[in-house]
């Protein structure tokens, strides 16, 4: 069977057994949603629905592309603050290891492509080999004290 989650992003096809009559509670694995869920009720998930007035609609005063200017403009907000909603759960999600990992590559990387254009960099900066053994003896350092930290 098919079941949908109620944040209308996700279908999941789940096998009719692990459902029992009284039903259970379901986790989204996109939205991370609770909800309960019986095998006998058909109730689709509440499509999204955009409330507009109906004398907003029907005045005659306002032109169609008023109106329809009106409505597009709402539906747009709507999708601005989706979109924001989904920005918020990727950072929550990403992590400060993870941070700490790019900024680790960043800088072997940095290391890497002034170590191979060393006798180039070095008409523009004359004492790279101090700086970058100076570097290489402060990286050594730092490894030597988290070493020593994780002991």
């Amino acid at each position: 069977m098919i079941i949908a989650c109620p944040c209308g992003e996700k279908k999941f096809n789940v096998d009719t057994s692990l459902i029992p009559q009284a039903g259970r509670m379901l986790q989204c694995g996109f939205c991370d949603r609770k909800w309960h869920y019986k095998p006998l009720d058909n109730v689709k998930p509440p499509e999204k629905q955009y409330n507009y007035n109906d004398e907003e609609i029907f005045d005659k005063d306002k032109s169609i592309d008023q109106v329809i200017e009106k409505s597009e403009d709402k539906i747009s907000a709507n999708k601005k603050e989706t979109k924001n909603i989904k920005n918020n759960k990727i950072v929550k999600k990403s992590g400060i290891l993870n941070i700490l990992i790019v900024i680790l590559i960043s800088f072997a990387a940095i290391i890497l492509v002034l170590e191979t254009f060393k006798s180039q960099i070095s008409t523009l900066i004359p004492d790279i080999d101090f700086y970058l053994s100076s570097l290489y003896e402060s990286t050594k350092d730092i490894y030597l004290f988290f070493k020593d930290l994780l002991k």
